[in-house]
């Protein structure tokens, strides 16, 4: 049944079937209507002192519910061309001064665009999973952790973007940078293109960096995410291996190329069509390229640590009998798309064990009862806590030399920046790049412009050696600039290695 199942259309039919009946269930929470009470908590700069471009996006920080360890944190994007609402989760651990808090982000999973619509609430409300995908699906799925219970336990802040009780604003942006296709987007048909990569890294991140005493380094930072957000997750810690020392994916997707995922949940939903990169049939590369399964080497030889969990759906008949999660709310019958999608969730997750086992990548995996979102708060309580203390406590070291595999054509890593000119997406591979950027190895097609980490001398001259596959050599002259780093251009030559050296 599950290989035929378009979600999509199941989506639609369970909530056409709920219309009919005409069923009237409690709606999801709604913001609080009282005036939220003097902002208390400790921040490094007052919202009046702030710097630009901050001061000019009308930043706001207030207490959930009259709670001082939960704020939205809300504020016009630039980026995304709206205002957007964040929440922050701030442990008991936390100070003003002193030693800097690490922080976790955590991305939530897929909101359902025809769905996202509170109009709809008496409808959409009636189901588990179909109330996440609607009307504030963002703000209801950070729920689902319930961070608020542990904020004793945690020895970092959280901070969920897109948590609007109202509305989210990324419905299927895989928290990944859409692009221009020639395919139209007509919402809410089909989801937003957004630049979503490039608002948590240029706007939410250095933002929350300015207002808290958090820390800004790889070393202090994590990534967690449920569902899309777990694929999301593990994408993010793939694309910038540089910027995170712990990643999380809770009932994620590790391979999109798996057949059931892709013919049943990646291309009928539309995540990357809507972004821009079209089908798993138009758009090959583009697939590989945000498929976690597809780039996960350029985690190899690093200090990331992954955490993977899923559920089981609920199938073991003696569960149904003994296991709470798979009772009540989120038992089958309350909630049967949950049952079919984390049962495929399931064997995915198995093959990211494999997949990581066989290429050496350290790793944790764990699975429970429950049906789609059922067990998030005992993974975060009971793994995400104890391994992000420990990860985030533990001393971070950058690799001598690393491979990175990627087809975005701009680019930056472990402090190199990159831009290729080519005719048409393909993979350009770093191997054996020293991270004081003396020498590095390219391979894949048109041009690349490398700027090297700021490990030179400002205003000394170099000599730079291009070697190719065909043992032709080329060298000449380069002077580093104000900030220590040098620029090459080098012609690529397909999957025949050029390689780089700075002397």
């Amino acid at each position: 049944m599950l290989q035929k199942l378009n979600f999509r259309g199941f989506v639609c039919l369970i909530a056409g079937v709920l219309a009919v009946t005409g069923s009237v269930l409690v709606s999801p929470d709604s913001a609080s209507a009282t005036q939220p009470p003097p902002m208390t908590v400790p921040m490094t700069v007052p919202l009046n002192e702030l710097p630009e471009p901050y001061a000019d996006w009308d930043v706001q920080v207030t207490p959930v519910d009259g709670n001082q360890q939960v704020l939205h944190l809300t504020f016009n994007s630039p980026l995304l061309g709206q205002r957007i609402t964040n929440t922050v989760h701030v442990p008991d651990r936390y100070r003003r001064t002193g030693p800097q808090t690490p922080v976790m982000y955590s991305l939530h999973g897929t909101v359902f665009s025809p769905i996202d619509n509170c109009a709809l609430n008496q409808v959409t409300g009636q189901l588990t999973l179909l109330r996440m995908l609607a009307c504030g699906g963002g703000y209801l799925q950070d729920k689902l952790y319930n961070v608020p219970s542990q904020l004793s336990e945690m020895n970092f802040m959280v901070v969920s973007p897109d948590t609007n009780p109202q509305n989210s604003i990324c419905e299927t942006c895989v928290w990944i940078d859409g692009r221009d296709d020639l395919l139209p987007n007509i919402h809410p048909i089909t989801a937003k293109t957004l630049p979503t990569d490039s608002f948590l890294h240029q706007e939410l991140y250095p933002l929350v960096e300015t207002l808290f005493n958090v820390r800004n380094d790889r070393g202090g930072r994590g990534v967690i995410g449920f569902s899309m957000g777990g694929w999301a997750a593990l994408l993010q810690g793939m694309i910038h291996p540089d910027k995170y020392a712990y990643g999380a994916s809770v009932s994620g997707v590790y391979d999109i190329k798996e057949p059931v995922i892709q013919t049943t949940l990646a291309n009928p939903i539309g995540y990357l069509r809507d972004q821009g990169y079209g089908t798993s049939v138009t758009h090959p590369v583009w697939w590989r390229q945000y498929n976690p399964k597809g780039i996960v080497q350029n985690i190899k030889n690093t200090d990331v640590k992954l955490f993977l969990s899923s559920g089981n759906g609920c199938v073991n008949p003696l569960d149904l009998l003994t296991e709470e999660k798979c009772q009540g709310e989120y038992s089958p019958t309350r909630a049967p798309l949950g049952l079919v999608v984390e049962s495929e969730l399931s064997l995915n997750r198995m093959i990211a064990v494999r997949d990581l086992k066989s290429k050496g990548i350290d790793f944790q995996a764990v699975q429970t009862p429950g049906t789609h979102g059922a067990n998030n708060a005992e993974m975060f309580a009971k793994y995400v806590i104890p391994g992000a203390n420990k990860k985030f406590s533990s001393q971070t070291t950058k690799p001598e030399t690393f491979f990175y595999k990627t087809a975005i054509p701009q680019f930056s890593i472990w402090g190199y920046d990159v831009a290729v000119e080519r005719t048409k997406p393909v993979f350009l591979s770093m191997s054996k790049a020293r991270t004081d950027g003396r020498s590095f190895t390219l391979a894949g097609a048109g041009s690349a412009t490398v700027t090297t980490p700021d490990k030179f001398e400002p205003g000394q001259t170099y000599t730079v050696t291009i070697s190719s596959h065909d043992g032709q050599r080329s060298q000449h002259s380069v002077t580093a600039g104000k900030q220590g780093r040098v620029s090459v251009n080098v012609d690529l030559h397909g999957d025949k290695p050029v390689t780089v050296k700075v002397r």
